[in-house]
C-alpha cells in the first residue's frame, strides 16, 4: 500500500471530521434542538388553551343564564306526567279542549303509541270542522305549549263536492309531541 499525500490526508482528514460533525449533530445537537422545538410548540398551545379557557370561564354566567332559561321552557317542549299513558291522556283532553274551544265534532281520539319512538306520544283524531276551524286548530296546535308536530293530515271534502258549496270537511290528524316523565303528580 502506497502512502498518502500530504493532500489526501488533508482530504480523509476533512472527511472524517465532517463525519464526526454530522454524527454528533444527529446523535446530540438535534435531539436537543428538537426538544426544545417540541417544548416551544407545546407550551404555545397551552398558552392557547388557557385563553380559550378563561373565556369560557368569563362567559359561565351567561352558560348559567342560558340553562336555567332552558330548564324553566322545557315543559313547552313537552307533556309532563308520572307516566307515558298519562301522558297520552293530558295530550287527549288537549284536543278535547281545542274542539270544545273551536266549536267542532270530534269522531274519534286514538292513540297510536305503539308506532311512537321512546320518549314520544302518537294520537290520531278525527273531525268533522269547516276550514277555518281547521286552520285555527293546527295555529293553536303548534303554537301553544306543549309543542306537537303534526306529522300527518288528510282532509276529505266529499260533501263540499256533493252540495256543490263549501261544507264541513272530515279530517284526520296525526300527532306526535316529546313527553317527560315527572316524580309525584304531574
Amino acid at each position: 500500500m502506497r502512502s498518502l499525500t500530504h493532500r489526501e490526508r488533508r482530504l480523509v482528514a476533512l472527511g472524517l471530521l465532517a463525519l464526526v460533525i454530522g454524527l454528533v449533530w444527529l446523535v446530540v445537537i438535534g435531539p436537543l434542538v428538537g426538544g426544545f422545538v417540541d417544548r416551544a410548540r407545546q407550551r404555545q398551545e397551552l398558552a392557547q388553551t388557557y385563553r380559550r379557557n378563561e373565556k369560557l370561564i368569563g362567559s359561565l354566567p351567561a352558560l348559567r343564564a342560558a340553562a336555567e332559561a332552558q330548564r324553566k321552557t322545557g315543559p313547552r317542549f313537552a307533556v309532563t306526567a308520572t307516566s307515558e299513558a298519562l301522558a297520552v291522556e293530558a295530550l287527549k283532553e288537549r284536543l278535547q279542549h281545542l274542539a270544545t274551544d273551536g266549536g267542532f265534532a270530534v269522531t274519534g281520539i286514538q292513540d297510536l303509541q305503539a308506532d311512537a319512538p321512546a320518549g314520544a306520544l302518537k294520537i290520531r283524531m278525527d273531525a268533522t270542522l269547516t276550514l277555518t276551524q281547521l286552520y285555527e286548530t293546527v295555529r293553536r296546535l303548534e303554537t301553544e305549549d306543549a309543542y306537537v308536530v303534526v306529522d300527518y293530515l288528510s282532509v276529505s271534502a266529499d260533501r263540499s263536492l256533493a252540495a256543490g258549496r263549501l261544507a264541513p270537511v272530515d279530517v284526520r290528524l296525526e300527532l306526535s309531541a316529546a313527553w317527560r316523565p315527572t316524580r309525584g303528580r304531574p
